[in-house]
């Protein structure tokens, strides 16, 4: 869910789909409908604005289910941090995030972030 961000994350969430990085192989996939997701990639500071759909989104989820924090701005708020439009609430009351830092993430960076959270491990090829 992108949350008032720059859209710099979310280019790079659609590149993990391509055939450079096919996340579809460890079978994760985007879904439309947070009713059939596992989990929320959040993107963006999270702006007031935002923060209400944040919360239903998260709510239609069926349990168990994770937050991943994507981007800088997710994590700490980024340059937009102090801004008074920015309400980060919905972190402090939800199930814990797991963050995958920099501005925006490689696509490599958002595979092993999810991987890692699922639990899925991938051997070395030989």
């Amino acid at each position: 869910m992108s949350a008032g961000g720059c859209n710099g994350c979310e280019a790079e969430l659609n590149a993990v789909g391509n055939v450079n990085f096919d996340l579809g192989r460890y079978g994760i996939e985007f879904v439309a409908s947070p009713r059939h997701a596992d989990g929320l990639v959040l993107s963006g500071p999270i702006t007031h604005n935002m923060a209400e759909p944040l919360q239903l989104c998260f709510d239609a989820q069926p349990r168990p289910r994770f937050v991943l924090a994507l981007g800088a701005c997710a994590i700490s708020g980024g340059l937009f941090a102090q801004a008074p439009q920015v309400e980060r609430l919905f972190l402090e009351h939800n199930v814990p995030v797991s963050y995958v830092p920099v501005c925006p993430p490689h696509p490599l960076t958002l595979v092993v972030g999810l991987m890692d959270v699922l639990g899925i491990g991938v051997e070395p090829r030989t």
